[in-house]
């Protein structure tokens, strides 16, 4: 676990410098130095010391500590959920990160098959996008539609707008749906 690169980005968020810190706790320059750029571990004194002029708990602090910043996902380890009585099938792109505010999937929808976006309340402003990679998928925004959509097209929308995408088309359609979660209901 790299500490310093956190305990840096907190110092710099509360806009000290190495110096600031080192006199208001009697440690060298060099020392705090050797912290943040993950040469030296902090004792645990100086660890709560640290956290303590930058008032942050030390629960925040690992619970940060432990949260990635981001997520690589191989393709051959993305999960897959295929639901047959739909049509359809979802592959979870890299939005695994906790407390995330995208989710990304690549549908494929079967002929004949649907799927519901899920209606979020007008209180998240938040938008979801979908993006046709190919196939000719049908969507119903707000009741308005159905538009018919082809590779390389995209529609963006709000969150809380209701949407329903349909392929009633005689081959597979595939496209990309992004946006704030939960995106299916």
């Amino acid at each position: 676990m790299l500490l310093g690169a956190i305990l840096k980005s907190i110092r710099r968020d509360k806009e000290y410098t190495l110096g600031d810190v080192a006199r208001r706790l009697d440690i060298s320059t060099s020392l705090l130095s050797q912290i943040e750029n993950d040469r030296v571990q902090p004792s645990l004194h100086t660890l709560s010391t640290l956290l303590a002029l930058y008032e942050t708990p030390l629960s925040d602090f690992f619970r940060q500590a432990e949260h990635k910043r981001y997520q690589f996902i191989s393709r051959l380890d993305s999960e897959r959920l295929t639901h047959h009585g739909e049509g359809f099938s979802l592959t979870l792109l890299a939005s695994k990160l906790q407390n995330n505010s995208l989710e990304s999937f690549i549908v494929e929808l079967r002929p004949g098959g649907a799927i519901d976006i899920a209606e979020l309340s007008r209180e998240y402003r938040g938008e979801r996008m979908i993006y046709v990679i190919a196939g000719a998928p049908s969507v119903t925004i707000d009741n308005e539609g159905p538009f018919a959509l082809e590779g390389g097209d995209s529609i963006n929308f709000k969150c809380h707008t209701p949407c329903a995408i349909a392929n009633p088309s005689g081959s597979d359609a595939r496209f990309v749906i992004t946006g704030i979660p939960p995106i299916f209901l």
